[in-house]
């Protein structure tokens, strides 16, 4: 009896101040359970392991207010998640590492392919994270999420295309599992073909990125897809306003290998219908409704373990069709326009592990892209000389009087236009593991590009001579088999220390040598072969003390080089001489540093300075020695920029009710093209380019600051508030309406008017502060095999109070302005609702 009660005694302490804490384990892109993950508490020297159904159980002394609960499993990179003592049950997701597995081998890669997040490089962010920003709007878009990163200036409400640390868009290279990609985008930029039912992970590199990557000079946006699961069928299904997802998940076998395989749709036909049907008016331009139609194929083959096989297919369409009429001051305007553009994503992927420390891989990819535009617009009514245009012409046209004026009769302008553009991209790289601290790569890359361009025009335009201006109707034609660019690099890299070290470090050398040739016009140019060394360091004093997690310090520095696709324009008549001419180069200088704090809580600051070395524009101009009529194209490298910039986040991590961020962007970016302009030349009227004096670009903006959060309250609700607060871009100084006369080939004289316009360094166009709600629940299984989630959400909700103005239009025949000004962004005047439904099992 006293042994009895002396071990009642003993066991007391845990039956009386503990509690226990169920812990379930995912699979943080397929979200199914993990069984076998290892699980220790922090301070603790045991272990508990998942079971079939990914859960497992912690006795937690009741003296533990929090602590920290570590989760591994081979194949998986490490995560931690921190639980507080009002949890009950928290759950752990893990991602697939970056590690090559043999029968008894595990080799763990000190740089990571995918490459993780790190201070000055690059920022990740993954499926759970996009999880409620990129689910939301009229169409479901992975770049809704990449928009709220520190570093990514606001694009405006319809566009995906984004600016990063002051560069053109076009500066930013978008890659699919590796595969490099022409226009990633849909409905001209409104929309990526990155869908979130698909990607697994974005990596947005907008510092010192390594020497392995080229055809980027601002920033590297990386996509990567789901890896099929081997041993299990999963189908994730979702349906929302506008589109409908369906992708499966085929196995192979365990050491096969396996498919993912599905569709996205739209389908706004039947939301037009519908609204027409109300007796709206609001859609009744849409002659064909937009349309997305995107299909998906990764198959993932593992023949032997050190033999690593993937196989990518991406189609995708995108269009649309309006019949647009309007009638102002009894001129009748017909627009129709019919859009559709055709792309195909393509790739084959090979990664051999030759030994436990020598790597393999090759990429051969191809990315085509077909676009066929026609666009025909007719103007109908009388228009009545004003008043201005009498007192200024009538003297010089017996016709021109008060009470007189003249007739469009049908004039129709007809625009069609074909674009076939490919992109063939190979590489082959390999690295060397000398030790767990340093790590060679080396690798060649070959980029094959082209186009060519089929375009009809037949239409009224001004054409401006000696004699006067004259109303004429012009007809031209243009069959270009567009330039071949050969990209050509290679590149040496060097990596030491790791994730875990004092000091982790990279230095790395890319070359890059581009020609470019069109046969048809036996036109040849080679440019001035560029050398682009880098080198980044990061410093991590502190680890895993009382406050800290990490504490780190980087600062890199690095050329960068892009191909704008303005070469595809080059002619031999613009007198470019081989090895005289520079792609896109920059020098770009990054400091930063960050800190992760215990509890989930980090904060990152960056600063960083880019230098233009050269920079490609082009230009237009008419001279006095073809009495102004002839018009010369111009394409130069001597462009000169600079960029200054401050990047901040503060971010929660994922481990209790809430989670979010606040990411802040100041940027500061001028640009010069000094063309060298002289007394006897003109720029040709409507050109955009600034030229011969400094400039900030058209996209640029001061200030952006984005505000996600994610409010996880009881029964699996979760409500997510995402903010946007963005200064304008630079805004034109208007001149006034003024009326000019162009004479047709009957002799009839045409009151037109125009509206003179000049760049100006100090006018803005109005703040952007775009508010989205989504609120969704979520249901999982008791087996945690199936889950679903219902959302409802609204983007721009106060449309209605506030949207950013731009300036008035006015009518080119009467000089009528209008009395509201044109709204600076894109917005329906409503906010925008938006329902989903998500399924995976």
């Amino acid at each position: 009896m006293k042994k009895v009660y002396l071990l009642g005694l003993l066991f007391l302490p845990a039956l009386v101040f503990s509690r226990e804490l169920k812990v379930s384990v995912f699979d943080g892109d397929l979200e199914f359970p993990l069984e076998g993950a290892a699980l220790s508490l922090q301070g603790s020297t045991s272990s508990v392991y998942s079971d079939e159904n990914g859960e497992a159980v912690f006795d937690v002394p009741d003296d533990v207010d929090s602590g920290i609960i570590t989760a591994v499993l081979p194949g998986y990179a490490k995560s931690s998640v921190e639980f507080s003592s009002g949890d009950v049950f928290i759950n752990v997701y893990l991602s697939m590492a970056d590690v090559i597995e043999g029968e008894e081998l595990i080799v763990k890669r000190t740089a990571s392919r995918s490459g993780g997040e790190k201070t000055g490089v690059s920022t990740v962010i993954s499926r759970e994270e996009m999880q409620t920003t990129a689910n939301v709007g009229i169409i479901e878009d992975c770049m809704s999420s990449v928009r709220t990163l520190p570093g990514v200036s606001y694009s405006g409400a319809w566009g995906s295309k984004p600016s990063v640390r002051g560069g053109e868009p076009k500066e930013t290279s978008c890659l699919l599992d590796g595969m490099y990609t022409i226009f990633p985008w849909h409905w001209g930029g409104g929309a990526s073909i990155f869908n979130p039912s698909i990607v697994d992970s974005i990596k947005l590199s907008n510092g010192v990125f390594s020497a392995r990557y080229g055809r980027a000079s601002s920033g590297l946006l990386e996509a990567e897809t789901l890896k099929p699961d081997y041993e299990k069928f999963h189908v994730n299904a979702s349906l929302s306003t506008t589109c409908a997802d369906l992708f499966a998940q085929v196995p192979f076998g365990k050491n096969t290998g396996g498919m993912i395989l599905g569709s996205h749709l739209t389908y706004l036909d039947p939301l037009c219908m519908a609204v027409k049907a109300t007796g709206s008016d609001l859609l009744d331009s849409v002659e064909r409704a937009p349309y997305i139609r995107d299909a998906f194929i990764k198959t993932s083959l593992t023949p032997y373990p050190e033999l690593d096989i993937s196989i990518i297919g991406f189609f995708g369409s995108d269009g649309i069709g309006i019949d647009l009429s309007e009638e102002d001051k009894g001129i009748t305007t017909a627009a129709k326009l019919d859009y559709d553009i055709y792309q195909a994503l393509g790739g084959l992927n090979v990664k051999y592990l030759v030994t436990d420390s020598f790597f393999l891989q090759g990429l051969l990819s191809y990315n085509g892209i077909y676009e066929d535009l026609e666009q025909k617009i007719t103007e109908n009514g009388n228009v009545l000389y004003n008043q201005d245009f009498i007192e200024k012409y009538s003297s010089k046209y017996s016709g021109v009087y008060s009470g007189a004026g003249y007739e469009l009769d049908n004039l129709e302008t007809n625009l069609a236009e074909r674009i076939n553009s490919h992109l063939v991209s190979g590489k082959f790289e390999g690295e060397i593991q000398f030790s767990d601290m340093n790590q060679l790569c080396f690798g060649v890359e070959e980029t094959f590009s082209t186009a060519t361009t089929k375009e009809k025009v037949n239409g009224w335009s001004d054409i401006e001579t000696s004699d006067g201006t004259f109303f004429k109707n012009i007809s031209f034609s243009t069959d270009s088999k567009g330039n071949c660019i050969l990209d050509n690099a290679v590149y040496l890299s060097w990596v030491h220390g790791n994730e875990s070290s004092l000091i982790e470090s990279e230095v790395g050398v890319r070359g890059e040598f581009i020609n470019l040739w069109n046969k048809k016009d036996d036109y040849t140019l080679n440019f001035i072969p560029d050398i682009c060394p880098r080198a980044s360091v990061t410093f991590t004093p502190l680890r895993n003390t009382s406050c800290f997690e990490r504490v780190s310090f980087n600062a890199g520095s690095g050329i960068f080089v892009s191909i704008p696709m303005e070469t595809m324009m080059f002619t031999k008549e613009m007198g470019l001489k081989n090895f005289d001419v520079h792609t896109n180069r920059a020098l770009l200088g990054v400091i930063g540093a960050e800190a992760v704090f215990n509890g989930g809580w980090s904060v990152k600051l960056e600063s960083y300075y880019r230098h233009y070395l050269s920079r490609i524009y082009t230009y237009s101009t008419v001279d006095a020695a073809s009495n102004w009529e002839d018009i010369s194209l111009f394409a130069k490298s001597n462009g000169q920029g600079h960029v200054f910039g401050l990047d901040f986040m503060l971010e929660k991590k994922r481990e209790g009710m809430w989670d979010g961020y606040c990411s802040y962007s100041f940027v500061y970016a001028r640009l010069k093209n000094p063309a060298g302009i002289s007394g006897d030349e003109s720029i040709e009227a409507g050109s955009d380019t600034e030229l011969d004096k400094w400039f900030y670009p058209a996209y640029h903006r001061f200030h952006t600051v984005n505000l996600v959060s994610n409010w996880h309250f009881k029964n699996n609700w979760t409500l997510t508030v995402k903010g946007t607060l963005a200064t304008g871009t630079p805004k034109e100084k208007s001149g006034g309406v003024t009326c000019y006369a162009a004479e047709m080939d009957d002799g009839t004289v045409i009151q037109r008017y125009t509206r003179s316009s000049f760049y100006s360094d100090t006018l803005r166009t109005q703040i952007s502060c775009p508010v989205d709600l989504r609120i969704a629940k979520n249901w999982v299984s008791e087996d945690n095999k199936k889950s679903c989630e219902f959302y409802f959400a609204l983007q721009d909700v106060f449309v209605n109070l506030y949207s950013p103005k731009d300036g008035k239009s006015f009518n080119s025949y009467t000089g009528e302005v209008s009395e509201v000004e044109d709204s600076a962004d894109f917005n329906i005047g409503i906010p925008i609702p938006s329902l989903g439904f998500k399924m995976n099992f």
